[in-house]
């Protein structure tokens, strides 16, 4: 598996729009805090995957109580 280390955004962005769709990538962040906010960023998508379609209109209530857990953690 071929591996990059210190690219910069721009030149991610550039090699994404090289690959194919179905290229799947491993990420490693060298910045603690940017992996923090990934996965928060992540967090809160698979929430609102788990509740779209679900018809209980209690999205932005479900994502203030993660947020709450996120900060008491």
């Amino acid at each position: 598996m071929p591996t990059l280390e210190h690219v910069t955004v721009l030149e991610l962005q550039n090699l994404l729009q090289s690959l194919p769709p179905e290229t799947r990538l491993s990420v490693k962040f060298e910045e603690p805090e940017a992996t923090k906010n990934a996965l928060k960023r992540q967090k809160g998508l698979d929430a609102m995957k788990k509740l779209r379609g679900s018809g209980n209109g209690k999205l932005l209530e479900a994502l203030l109580a993660e947020r709450e857990c996120d900060k008491r953690s």
